[in-house]
């Protein structure tokens, strides 16, 4: 016995000096990334996580809230006791729907959306609300986190399994965002045409509480890196000028980022308004150079997929004889991009995405920089060059399959290299006058490693708007079929990804394998496995009751 306790007491001692967790399961799970290990390690403060995922809920949501608890332990591994997390049920104990609606609406306006789901009462239903959220406190300041990552059926299997997949991400994103003691700035390019404010008006409210946000004129720009972190230009339709070039390739070359959504036809369903027929024309940016420098080129094209959204046609008239009797008819011109590459932070687990009259983008040899395709066309599209004839009766039409060969072409791709200057050895007067406006930072001919996104698509940051309520709808949502794609996690992930230095983006990679029961087999065993269940657990006492004594008969006889 004092063998035995002090063996106990000397393992007890010794694990208080050795910290080692082993993960067991296959895909890394419980792992997390070496980054946020950084992160919780480099924690100099209380962090408190306030989750509201408790109470009645479906049994898929209960899975997720299982593997919260589950991450949060693995994060407190690290921190010790600067992390601090409790699970709670804000409408627990509230009575009343007024009351109840208070609740929800203080929650809401700190970001944490409330969502509903039937249960079975007796012979009817129940509508029940679960807050699927959580709240990050560090140092006064709050963060909030959705913890169910894609709606659909209610606790179905593939929602909560990426859910499950992104918690390390979600969470150790929103530790690092409130620990940043300066907010990243992002510029959104002005003076050539750009979406307008109302435009961008759910892309710029999404980005606004963790990024510092402003118009920028080139005229008014110095290069400087310490103005902005990253430029954004949203749908330029008028030229560059050389001045304006020489400014975005310097800001590159010192470290700035880029997030070009460019096209380079003028098409939109608007022009196509009172008229039978529209052909679009040539922006001529001027940006092909600097691009093709970069190592991409968005052509003039555009691109047609059997995979699209609809857009209304009318197919007869009422009894007053108003034309007012429409049918959603598939719109070629309008594809849906869901081949998405399912390896890239950018993309994991990316719901698809919606284009309107998109080009398509050929990748350019170029040794010092890596280029990754993010989003293409399905295996059935076409893609056509100017002249270009775009009629909505073309919408009525049957596609031929057999005309659409042209599969998965690039709309998106991610860069990341030393990108180089296209002003090499080919400064003139002009240029060195512009270089005295920023001589403190002076002509860089190459940058450091350095990120770019460029998009043929400059209407994916699009939003509508809803002209009867005065406001502008979420971007991504098709006003026609009321569906919902997913453009703003596209965009929000870029700008992260581009702006993210400590590799936390990185665990958006982490997978969770969700291992299903075989149904059918379910039924026609049922009955083996639960004898099997009942049965062998007493066969195996019975077994160790009668060996045993056995052993007694013939060692105490």
């Amino acid at each position: 016995m004092l063998i035995t306790l002090g063996i106990f007491i000397f393992l007890n001692v010794l694990s208080s000096f050795i910290n080692k967790r082993i993960d067991l399961t296959k895909e890394g799970r419980f792992t997390l990334t070496q980054a946020t290990k950084d992160l919780l390690r480099e924690t100099d403060d209380l962090v408190t996580v306030q989750v509201y995922l408790d109470g009645e809920m479906p049994a898929g949501i209960k899975r997720l809230r299982n593997a919260t608890n589950d991450m949060l332990d693995e994060f407190r591994a690290y921190t010790g006791n600067k992390l601090q997390y409790r699970f709670s049920n804000p409408l627990e104990g509230v009575e009343g729907n007024e009351a109840k609606r208070n609740v929800l609406e203080e929650l809401a306006k700190k970001g944490i959306s409330p969502q509903r789901f039937r249960i079975q009462d007796g012979e009817g239903f129940e509508e029940k609300v679960f807050l699927p959220g959580a709240l990050v406190i560090y140092k006064g300041r709050e963060y909030p986190v959705n913890l169910l990552e894609a709606l659909g059926a209610e606790g179905s299997q593939n929602s909560i399994n990426n859910s499950v997949a992104l918690l390390e991400y979600k969470l150790a994103n929103a530790m690092q965002k409130l620990r940043r003691n300066r907010k990243p700035r992002i510029g959104f390019l002005k003076g050539h045409g750009e979406l307008d404010t109302m435009q961008l008006a759910d892309a710029a409210a999404s980005l606004a509480p963790y990024y510092v946000l402003s118009e920028l004129n080139l005229d008014d720009f110095t290069v400087s890196p310490d103005e902005y972190d990253l430029i954004i230009a949203a749908k330029p339709t008028q030229p560059f000028s050389e001045k304006d070039i020489f400014k975005l390739d310097q800001f590159v070359t010192h470290g700035g980022k880029m997030f070009w959504l460019l096209e380079n036809l003028a098409a939109d369903i608007d022009s196509l308004q009172n008229r039978p027929y529209y052909i679009p024309t040539p922006f001529n940016l001027g940006l092909d150079e600097l691009l093709f420098k970069y190592g991409v080129r968005v052509n003039e094209s555009l691109l047609q997929d059997l995979q699209s959204n609809p857009i209304p046609l009318v197919v007869g008239v009422d009894a007053l004889g108003n034309a007012n009797q429409q049918s959603l008819f598939p719109w070629l011109y309008h594809p849906v991009f869901t081949n998405a590459n399912k390896e890239h932070p950018i993309t994991k687990n990316l719901g698809p995405v919606a284009g309107e009259f998109v080009a398509t983008i050929d990748t350019i040899k170029q040794a010092e920089v890596n280029k990754t395709i993010l989003l293409t066309s399905s295996q059935y599209a076409k893609v056509f060059y100017p002249p270009i004839k775009i009629e909505l009766e073309q919408a009525r039409q049957q596609p031929n399959p057999e005309q659409f060969r042209k599969s998965f072409q690039p709309v998106a791709v991610a860069l990341e290299g030393n990108f180089g200057s296209i002003f090499t050895n080919r400064m003139n007067v002009q240029m060195m006058e512009i270089i005295d406006g920023f001589k403190d930072w002076g002509f860089k001919e190459k940058s450091e490693q350095n990120k770019m996104l460029v998009v043929s698509d400059g209407d994916m940051i699009h939003n509508d708007y809803d002209r009867r309520n005065r406001r502008p709808l979420p971007l991504g949502f098709n006003r026609f079929n009321k569906k919902t794609f997913s453009n703003k996690d596209f965009v929000l992930n870029g700008v992260e990804w581009l702006l993210d230095n400590s590799g936390i983006i990185v665990a958006r990679n982490k997978d969770v394998t969700l291992r299903l029961l075989d149904v059918e087999r379910i039924k026609k065993e049922k009955t083996f496995w639960q004898t099997i269940n009942v049965v062998l657990p007493l066969v195996f006492v019975l077994l160790f009751g009668l060996i045993y004594g056995f052993i007694r008969k013939r060692r105490f006889t």
